[in-house]
């Protein structure tokens, strides 16, 4: 069953390995740590807005019939520090964000005053504490900023920043190789001779891979020899955290994956799943390193990295708790194939109707996967799904 291969999968032991990078460049990595402010912010009172930083019982019936005049005693821009106290009959000149002086208990918008320079009128109360932004207000000094196992964005980057913090302790980002496999296959830029076709899920798989924030590395085709793609692949493990193999994995003459992994001397922990398409997908436990061989048929491969391998890759970069978000949505486009066993199909949902590619869901074609968006999970013994049932997506 699914469930099954992703439990054993799940009970991989993970090598948490964890490094310190500028906080300006920790976007999209893994926050290692629980991180606290070091201090408060504002870390003084500030004015939001240009105008007169003031007494609030100074103002109190100000209007433009009854203006109140106040002494300006001192001018403060954003930057400069007040050096004089507020008091009666006084106020400050101030900018947006400079610090407000002490005695001064509100700010008077300049729009409702005669923009005085030595003196000025005010036209309208405030109240105490109107238009004053407090020391703390937006974070003070011990509150908990970022959560161990939470992803970093441009939000926190500017929390992180306002607090003067320039490192972060980060999780590490796997290095994942990916080998497509199969003598038929050629990469992009040889000339095709007849019978052979070009490796797209070597580039599809990395590209995701990239997509999700980890670091793919291509390694160049292996063929259907079992001893020299085992002594590669053994090879290759000592220079990433994880392996992906596409093809290979069926019950074909060439299939020699299962021969792999026994050359290997591999842990397999699975080889089948009841899910189509993708099947006949392997994996197994080489030098305490995962290698996950999947299907060669390019929609197989991308379906069963999503269900299967992607978890244990975020795992691996830190997120413990990662889990797909499933959805339930109503579909829009019928699915008349029956489905004897469990199925995944790709679609596209959006304000909760979901999206079939019309008669394009062979596991070789690739065309169809534009624009998709989700696997539509169909149950084993399905007859077909007509348009307007309830379906269970998984997003991408």
């Amino acid at each position: 069953m699914l469930e099954e291969a992703q439990e054993r999968l799940m009970k991989i032991k993970m090598k948490e390995e964890t490094e310190t990078v500028r906080v300006t460049e920790a976007l999209g990595r893994v926050c290692a740590e629980n991180i606290y402010a070091v201090m408060d912010q504002p870390p003084f009172p500030r004015s939001p807005l240009d105008g007169y930083a003031v007494r609030s019982q100074d103002t109190t019936g100000a209007s433009k019939e009854n203006p109140v005049r106040l002494n300006v005693i001192e001018h403060i821009c954003a930057g400069m520090y007040p050096k004089l106290k507020i008091g009666p009959g006084e106020a400050a000149r101030i900018m947006t964000g400079a610090p407000i002086p002490e005695g001064a208990d509100g700010v008077i918008m300049q729009e409702r005053t005669d923009e005085g320079s030595e003196s000025v009128e005010i036209y309208q109360s405030v109240a105490s504490y109107g238009n004053y932004c407090k020391e703390g207000e937006d974070t003070y000094r011990g509150a908990l900023l970022m959560e161990k196992g939470r992803s970093i964005h441009s939000s926190h980057i500017g929390i992180l920043s306002s607090q003067g913090i320039e490192t972060i302790p980060v999780y590490s980002v796997p290095v994942v190789a990916i080998m497509a496999t199969g003598d038929e296959l050629v990469p992009v830029g040889t000339p095709l001779e007849p019978g052979k076709i070009y490796d797209s899920n070597g580039p599809l798989l990395a590209a995701r891979i990239r997509e999700l924030g980890m670091k793919p590395f291509l390694l160049q085709r292996g063929g259907d020899d079992t001893e020299k793609l085992a002594e590669e692949i053994r090879k290759q493990l000592t220079e990433c955290d994880a392996l992906i193999t596409s093809g290979g994995v069926s019950v074909g003459v060439r299939d020699c994956m299962p021969y792999v992994a026994e050359a290997l001397g591999a842990d397999v922990l699975f080889h089948g799943i009841n899910v189509k398409p993708g099947s006949p997908m392997l994996a197994m436990i080489v030098e305490g390193k995962p290698v996950f061989c999947l299907s060669g048929n390019p929609f197989a491969a991308a379906a069963t990295f999503e269900v299967l391998v992607r978890p244990v890759l975020e795992r691996m970069r830190g997120k413990a708790q990662w889990k797909p978000e499933i959805l339930l949505g109503i579909l829009k486009s019928p699915f008349p194939k029956a489905s004897p066993c469990r199925r995944l199909v790709r679609g596209k949902i959006e304000d909760g109707k979901v999206w079939l590619p019309e008669g394009r869901h062979s596991s070789g074609m690739l065309s169809s996967m534009a624009g998709c968006n989700c696997l539509v999970d169909i149950p084993a013994g399905s007859s077909g799904l007509k348009a307007g049932e309830q379906v269970k997506v998984m997003l991408m």
